[in-house]
């Protein structure tokens, strides 16, 4: 039986228990064990994403009624995002067909699709909009496309890009993730450039339709012009303190201590019957017998019962059993106390001749089908098995076999504490990489949407910034502030991936807004203060959608989706209002004309805008 049809049979043997079985009411009792919990953690997450968008999505709705204050555009989106999600998942279904995926890839679907999928058409939408106060609804079309369509297609690569970095360490949680994040951002742009403009060529101005009463007609309002007139008359005041920010939030982010939780309950609710069950196993028997060490023995030559195989397993068992940290060990020469290296190399000479019950041990502990070449010896910690000093004495003992048992056998530790080591020493090794390529591959996808060499920087060094700071505020409530040993290793990766591309959203559309002004021979001051202006509003009305769908996240029970919520939504809180609304600004004011320095020129113009309005003059 598969593990997968292990898990599915959980809720059958549960079931059968409760039917067939008399005399159950007088006991409490579980289901519990390794196929239970991951029966129980995939229900708990199919349970947290419905209890999330069931907050997010009327939140949604509120926000977009603010920003749009019709119903036509308020709709709009929202019915977009149900088809490109559907579209995901139908995509990532073929894709679960021939590669097992993780649960999470609906939450990474769910996530980080509402949120791109919805910002990418109020993006367009909102573009359009204004256009069609001045145009048809054709060249109204075009224009929003031409510029808001440009940034999205430049913020979807860039997402897209960070999230394919999670193919590197090549876990099939990393794995499920990036598909499912790469597809749901793929869909998100192609919707928001293909389907979106169509729909609205058909609408045209239906798109203001149903007017909610209670809102007047929105006005331009001239509150961000002014903070955009005093940060560009006072950069440095704005700077100082805006750092300081940033660094104090950062600063418990170097306490950040990674470890997955392999061996533990801890991930589930608590009131989840499978770790219920799983806490009083481990609180009666101890949850070092409940998850032992596994260490495997193959004989290079010969069974593990010859003398000479024996005696090497002894010396093993015993080089283990010294550990400070080892409870006990179980192993072919140690199962009956009172007999002597001596009378195990007797009796398995007569394995025949055995009672059943001596059979019955050694069948525990050797492939006795397969000609007793290999053993296996149950190492159980004092410790529990996701705990430092279990998953330092699996070091210890792949050090100890590393030294001493190369000539009799072929060595192998396994178990959850040494899954553990394996997963967490994975995503260590491949970190610098993930780190690197996002950088550089976003960099160069910066270089051509802004033209530039300073700006790409600036955007790399605030998103380093606000990353940290998400994270320093991630150990600050989850590890300081539960008293927890360590953040799931699995959170500051994922959050890192997407955080940097999504964080990106927002300085690509103020960049290019500000960089259409400049092509228009706008002074660079004057363009800044007119693109924050324009586009502030809109920056803070598409953050307040990614918040809400994080933090709607952040309130589930799973707890590595909730860290990844809380990480998220902090990290997406504090680049629309300190970095986009008041860092970004105050930098390119201090850079003036250094901005649009590039030393090398494109072949074609990035900026297709003047070709548009040219193409409209000769029609």
């Amino acid at each position: 039986m598969s593990e997968d049809e292990a898990a599915n049979f959980v809720p059958v043997l549960s079931r059968q228990l409760k039917e067939k079985v008399t005399g159950l009411d007088d006991y409490q009792w579980w289901v519990t064990g390794g196929p239970a919990l991951s029966y129980a953690l995939n229900d708990a997450t199919k349970k947290d994403l419905s209890f999330a968008e069931m907050i997010a999505f009327p939140v949604m709705i509120v926000i977009l009624l603010l920003v749009f204050r019709t119903v036509a555009s308020t709709v709009l989106p929202l019915l977009m995002s149900a088809f490109a999600l559907v579209i995901t998942m139908a995509i990532a279904y073929f894709f679960a067909k021939d590669y097992t995926m993780n649960i999470l890839l609906q939450n990474a679907v769910s996530m980080i699709g509402l949120g791109v999928i919805v910002d990418y058409t109020l993006f367009i939408i909102s573009r359009y909009r204004q256009e069609l106060e001045h145009y048809s609804t054709v060249e109204a079309v075009q224009r929003a496309i031409v510029s808001a369509g440009r940034s999205v297609f430049f913020s979807g690569a860039t997402v897209a890009i960070s999230l394919s970095s999670l193919f590197l360490p090549n876990i099939m949680i990393f794995n499920s993730i990036a598909l499912g994040g790469v597809i749901v951002v793929t869909m998100a742009v192609l919707v928001a450039i293909t389907l979106l403009p169509a729909i609205l060529t058909i609408m045209g101005p239906r798109i203001h339709w149903g007017r909610i009463p209670l809102f007047k007609e929105r006005k331009p309002s001239k509150y961000w012009e002014k903070i955009a007139v005093l940060l560009m008359k006072r950069p440095v005041i704005f700077l100082i303190p805006g750092f300081i920010l940033l660094s104090f939030m950062a600063y418990p982010s170097y306490k950040l201590n990674m470890q997955v939780p392999v061996a533990s309950a801890s991930i589930l609710p608590k009131h989840d019957s499978a770790r219920k069950g799983f806490e009083v196993l481990a609180g009666d028997f101890g949850q070092g017998n409940v998850f032992p060490i596994q260490v495997v023995l193959k004989a290079k030559h010969g069974t593990v019962l010859s003398d000479d195989n024996l005696k090497a397993i002894d010396q093993i068992t015993n080089d283990i059993q010294n550990f400070n940290n080892v409870d006990k060990v179980v192993s072919l020469t140690n199962w009956n106390m009172e007999w002597k290296l001596s009378n195990y190399q007797q009796a398995y000479k007569a394995y025949d001749r055995l009672p059943d019950f001596v059979k019955g041990q050694l069948n525990k502990l050797t492939n006795h089908d397969r000609g007793h070449t290999t053993t296996i010896l149950l190492v159980s910690p004092k410790t529990d098995a996701d705990s430092k000093a279990s998953r330092e004495l699996v070091r210890k003992i792949r050090s100890l076999l590393k030294e001493n048992s190369t000539e009799n056998f072929e060595t192998y530790v396994g178990g959850q504490s040494a899954i553990g080591v394996d997963f967490d020493q994975r995503i260590f090794n491949n970190l610098p990489m993930i780190i690197v390529t996002v950088f550089v591959i976003s960099f160069v996808v910066l270089i051509v949407s802004f033209r530039s060499i300073f700006l790409p920087v600036k955007a790399l060094v605030l998103n380093s910034l606000v990353t940290l700071a998400s994270m320093g505020m991630l150990v600050a409530v989850f590890q300081q502030g539960n008293f927890r040993e360590a953040i799931n290793s699995i959170t500051p990766v994922v959050l890192f991936a997407v955080l940097f591309g999504l964080s990106i959203d927002y300085e690509v559309l103020i960049i290019n807004r500000i960089r259409e002004l400049k092509d228009e021979g706008i002074p660079t001051i004057e363009s800044i203060v007119k693109g924050i202006s324009e586009t502030a509003g809109l920056v803070n009305g598409a953050a307040a959608i990614m918040i809400a769908v994080f933090g709607a996240f952040a309130m589930v029970k799973v707890e590595v989706v909730k860290e990844l919520g809380f990480g998220l939504a902090v990290a997406i809180l504090l680049d629309a209002t300190v970095i986009r609304s008041v860092l970004v600004p105050a930098i390119m004011r201090v850079l003036g004309e250094a901005n649009w320095w590039l030393p090398f020129r494109f072949a074609v113009p990035i900026n297709n805008r003047k070709n548009v309005e040219t193409e409209e003059g000769l029609s």
